[in-house]
């Protein structure tokens, strides 16, 4: 074993949640290093890319075979399951019919199912998909395209759990529901003003919630990024995060990414035009990178998050192009940290990567492989089954997990070459949460079910 595997395997072992360890100043990350086993602890997984090292993963299943249980649910979200030890957490509104109902503030794709004003916090049972507790988190549920507020996933530490809900409510709660802390963001710092509603995740790490607002289509406010400390709630540090993106171009629905290392950590953020690097204990901006919207277009809103892998931070803004940058820099980098740029752009889902190969799942159902080192593309644009894809695919077991809005799970051989393994349809209209995945099952959220699939 080498020595940078010892010291990552330490590093692991003193925080599971901080699992971008990289060697040295040069900031170098390790190459597909995925954590396995029970827990996912946040949207993305251990790791924040979406891989797992978990084997026996099920190739194919329906609403007949493979289902070890389905859970019903108050209603519908873009917010993934998290899970830690026997417990499954997930955001949700209250059902329609038991209060207010949501009310919609914009519209315009497609029409959503009624659901009520309530935003939920649900606990189920790993074991038996039973729910043990229910915690109202705050009122205030809207419809707004293609979300509602319930859209940020939550994250565990397997103490504490913390929710930020699309209103700007903050919680922490115990293991048992009971709320310990709340903030109020717009009640703190203004309005949110992006064109279709708040709906980043936030992102535990070094000691911090970590909560990036990038707005600017419907404010003139400053877009910021604000750190909380988990135990009590109380701002560690807030910073402004300028830019001269205009229009719609300034709004980012982009979790947060982390990359730690020996001589400094950062907190990876995308959107307004740029992908910057800031430093995890205050906050301050080290590096900054154009490239993603080089013809200045006034709609490159940023929703898919960047992707670490093998010392290149990979980033796209609403269909391209994908720049890969190199960690490690100081200041403007546009000119000097590029290593390539490829035209195989995307937009919602966020790319997964094996350490070699980057996967990418555009929302139109086409699918393409690059190499990570040079971004050259082993194949492109290859036809997944006809669907909208919103969800984040994931890589494990030697597939790829791609979920439709219809809720039917493609699965796809990684590799250099395209190989259709099998196709998963499970019954529901309105699928937009990423698979999570616990030892050799996977948990699939529908508008209406979480699904525990299993061999």
């Amino acid at each position: 074993m080498s020595s940078a595997i010892r010291a990552f395997m330490r590093f692991r072992k003193s925080d599971p949640l901080k699992l971008m360890w990289t060697g040295g100043a040069s900031l170098l990350v390790l190459a597909g290093f995925a954590i396995g086993g029970d827990n996912w602890p946040q949207w993305r997984g251990p790791a924040l890319n979406g891989t797992t090292d978990s084997t026996g993963l099920p190739q194919s299943w329906s609403e007949k075979e493979n289902v070890k249980w389905k859970a019903p649910l108050p209603s519908w979200s873009g917010a993934s399951p998290i899970l830690w030890g026997e417990r499954i957490f997930v955001t949700s509104p209250s059902a329609a019919g038991t209060g207010p109902e949501a009310r919609t503030a914009k519209g315009g794709m497609g029409k959503r199912k009624p659901e009520g004003e309530d935003l939920l916090l649900l606990c189920i049972s790993k074991k038996d998909g039973k729910e043990l507790w229910r915690t109202k988190l705050a009122g205030g549920n809207y419809q707004i395209g293609k979300q509602n507020m319930s859209t940020p996933s939550p994250i565990t530490d397997g103490k504490s759990v913390w929710v930020l809900t699309g209103t700007g409510v903050l919680s922490a709660l115990d293991m048992e529901g009971k709320i310990l802390w709340q903030q109020e963001l717009q009640k703190l710092y203004g309005a949110f003003g992006l064109n279709w509603g708040y709906g980043a995740s936030p992102l535990l790490f070094d000691d911090s919630i970590v909560v990036p607002v990038l707005h600017g289509m419907t404010t003139d406010d400053p877009s910021y990024v604000v750190a909380f400390d988990p135990k009590d709630g109380k701002v560690k540090w807030k910073v402004e995060r300028p830019t001269e993106a205009l229009a719609e171009s300034p709004d980012s629905y982009c979790t947060p990414v982390p990359l730690a290392g020996r001589d400094r950590s950062e907190i990876l953020i995308l959107g307004g035009d740029y992908l910057t690097g800031h430093e995890s204990k205050t906050g301050k901006e080290i590096w900054r990178c154009a490239g993603v919207n080089p013809r200045g277009s006034k709609s490159a809103r940023s929703v898919a998050s960047p992707v670490v892998v093998d010392g290149l931070v990979l980033a796209c803004v609403k269909r391209g192009p994908v720049i890969a940058v190199k960690a490690g820099g100081q200041g403007v980098i546009s000119g000097t940290h590029i290593a390539w740029t490829s035209d195989a752009g995307f937009d919602v889902p966020t790319p997964v990567s094996d350490g070699k190969l980057l996967y990418i799942v555009e929302d139109g159902g086409l699918m393409s492989c690059l190499d990570v080192k040079t971004g050259e593309a082993r194949y492109k644009k290859e036809r997944l089954p006809r669907g909208t894809y919103s969800a984040s695919p994931i890589l494990g077991d030697g597939k790829i997990y791609a979920i439709s809005e219809s809720g039917r799970t493609v699965v796809v051989a990684a590799g250099p070459e395209f190989k259709i393994l099998s196709e998963n349809p499970l019954d529901d209209d309105y699928t937009l949460s990423s698979i999570a995945v616990s030892g050799s099952e996977l948990f699939i959220r529908t508008s209406t079910h979480l699904y525990c699939i299993g061999k």
